[in-house]
């Protein structure tokens, strides 16, 4: 299994933005006039001469940049190097947003969803329709 381009762009832009968050842009363009409509994403930091670009028109691909600019990030498949170096076969990381806003998210909880009673009327007499 080989790294996906679309990996190591999210990969890179975590790693820039762990660098220096404060000089590092991140933008989002959409190009409707293209067949299929493109869009690109771009990391740049001028101080450190770093840019990162990936242009898709998937939207399987937008949907996870999209995520991993969340806080809570998305999970990357390792290439046969990093899976020999670590043990792992994939690597969580974490969102963009939580870089850029220094806070740690917490994991979801998920609440247990409680089932409504049905309400019964206030006397025992059935309602008559009324018919107008």
């Amino acid at each position: 299994m080989s790294v996906d381009a679309l990996d190591s762009f999210i990969t890179n832009s975590v790693t820039l933005l762990e660098a220096n968050p404060s000089e590092t842009v991140l933008s989002v363009t959409y190009n409707p006039k293209a067949k299929s409509g493109k869009v690109a994403f771009k990391t740049h930091n001028s101080k450190l001469s770093t840019r990162f670009k990936f242009t898709t028109s998937r939207s399987k691909d937008v949907s996870r940049l999209l995520s991993a600019l969340g806080p809570r990030g998305v999970s990357i498949n390792n290439g046969k190097i990093e899976k020999k170096r670590t043990g792992k076969k994939v690597q969580a990381v974490g969102g963009m947003s939580t870089l850029l806003a220094n806070v740690d998210v917490p994991e979801a909880l998920e609440e247990p969803i409680q089932q409504a009673k049905p309400s019964k009327p206030a006397s025992g007499k059935k309602k008559k329709n009324k018919k107008r």
